[in-house]
């Protein structure tokens, strides 16, 4: 589905948010499921099995509830739960590993056995990334063909795994167009712009941890992939803090109405650092891909909602409290 983008009222430059929150199932996952279980179908599998750190389960779980085919989803233990109760409403099958997606050997493992699992039973292995459902990331890549009309002069792409940034660059070259595409990850899980600061090709696990549902991912999936294209495209690797998209998220909650889960938000959070270091030219058109509601990520919600004050006044005081007020 073509998502709109909305011109930024408040908070300065000429900023763009493309709204991938509005697909179906509240995230730009939607265009890989899409077209991966479309081509899924046509080989008569009547299962799949995905391991997602949330989108991509809701995304598949949708698609396959629409089509008839069991969907068996490996989660972090500490998903977020408006995604885990989203697949499940879908009808998928949830198994929840702790450490999966925070600790890289961990997630070599789980990654091993569903590897061998799928090849025993022949029963397909879907995961949002090139390394793995080629045809279906085609469809993440018509982004690019999207914002072309817009004729922005840079894109700003949170990065996970490093699917969806390989997608959007790709897609910006395969039509000939000169758009720098930034990197925007966060600094504890830097798998992409670690090795784009250290001027290297190849990525490294991360270290580190983050706590923004989405985007921890600490070992190589489309990361080098990724990095390589970050080199050819001339973008930038833009590393932010979880309290730097924790707080864009709410920025974009007051001063946008734009309703995004905290790794929809880590792209104006890559945008505000590159601004503040100077290293982004404001005045530039720029576009942020918003990735995912806020529906996804209740205690976010909730978090920023607790700064904003809900008073119980009953009818017969209602009066007196606004004139108090």
């Amino acid at each position: 589905m073509i998502t709109p983008c909305v011109q930024s009222v408040r908070l300065g430059g000429d900023l763009w948010f493309k709204l991938e929150l509005c697909q179906p199932t509240g995230s730009y996952k939607d265009r890989f499921a899409e077209r991966e279980i479309e081509r899924i179908v046509t080989t008569g599998a009547r299962m799949i099995v995905s391991a997602s750190s949330g989108n991509t389960g809701a995304a598949l779980a949708a698609c396959c509830a629409r089509e008839g085919i069991g969907c068996l989803v490996i989660v972090p233990a500490d998903e977020a739960a408006g995604k885990v109760a989203q697949m499940r409403a879908h009808g998928a099958y949830v198994v929840r590993v702790p450490r999966f997606t925070k600790d890289a050997a961990v997630t070599e493992t789980v990654m091993g056995a569903l590897r061998t699992y799928c090849d025993e039973r022949g029963v397909p292995l879907v995961v949002s990334a090139f390394k793995y459902c080629p045809h279906g990331m085609e469809g993440v890549s018509r982004i690019a063909d999207e914002l072309a009309a817009m004729d922005p002069k840079q894109v700003f792409v949170p990065v996970g795994g490093g699917g969806l940034y390989s997608a959007v660059a790709r897609g910006f070259a395969m039509a000939k167009l000169a758009v720098r595409v930034h990197a925007v990850q966060s600094a504890g899980c830097g798998t992409v712009v670690d090795g784009w600061g250290a001027g290297e090709r190849q990525s490294r696990p991360a270290s580190g941890v983050t706590r923004v549902s989405g985007l921890s991912v600490p070992m190589d999936i489309d990361a080098t992939l990724a990095l390589g294209w970050l080199h050819f495209n001339g973008g930038q690797g833009i590393a932010v803090t979880d309290d730097e998209i924790y707080s864009a998220q709410r920025r974009l909650l007051r001063e946008e109405g734009v309703y995004c889960e905290p790794a929809g938000a880590a792209a104006l959070a890559g945008w505000l650092r590159g601004v503040a270091d100077k290293r982004i030219d404001p005045a530039e058109r720029a576009v942020c891909l918003v990735t995912g509601s806020g529906g996804k990520d209740p205690e976010s919600l909730e978090a920023a909602a607790a700064l904003v004050d809900s008073p119980l006044v009953e009818a017969g005081d209602l009066g007196g409290w606004l004139r108090d007020e």
